[in-house]
């Protein structure tokens, strides 16, 4: 039940993340802040490969890989190749599945496979506007201050 209320909050929430990606002072810090702590990996990462792995009606499920270009949180370091999925809107376009992102992924264990599956948070993917990019360093550098 859990994953349907993820998919139709998503579908609800989709059209408004384009408008919200074009102001690079949005989202705030606060905001920032509360994505960073839910997840378990944050990076700003180069898609190398995106496909349409699985479709339910108004919906399809990405599979993305990409190379890590400046972690700020988890166990992947610069250079690493990453795979994680993305939900979308459909019918969702390739573009948006392309370039360089900055994704905030939850983690969930693949009794199969045991391993890690990356998925991303919701309405949390952006583009790496300097602005964002300020406030996640800031973010990573607190969060490292309070470990130690």
């Amino acid at each position: 039940m859990k994953t349907f209320a993820r998919v139709i909050m998503l579908v609800l929430l989709l059209p408004v993340c384009p408008a919200a990606q074009t102001d690079d002072t949005w989202p705030s810090l606060g905001y920032l802040r509360s994505d960073y702590r839910s997840v378990r990996v944050v990076a700003r990462v180069r898609i190398r490969e995106s496909e349409i792995v699985n479709r339910i009606p108004g919906y399809d499920n990405w599979k993305i890989v990409a190379e890590v270009i400046e972690p700020f949180k988890g166990k992947f370091r610069k250079g690493e190749v990453i795979e994680y999925f993305h939900g979308a809107e459909a019918p969702s376009k390739k573009e948006f599945f392309t370039g360089e992102k900055i994704v905030f992924l939850l983690a969930e264990y693949d009794k199969e496979k045991k391993a890690l599956r990356y998925s991303v948070l919701e309405n949390s993917t952006l583009a790496p506007a300097p602005n964002r990019l300020k406030k996640l360093r800031l973010i990573r550098s607190s969060a490292r201050r309070r470990r130690r």
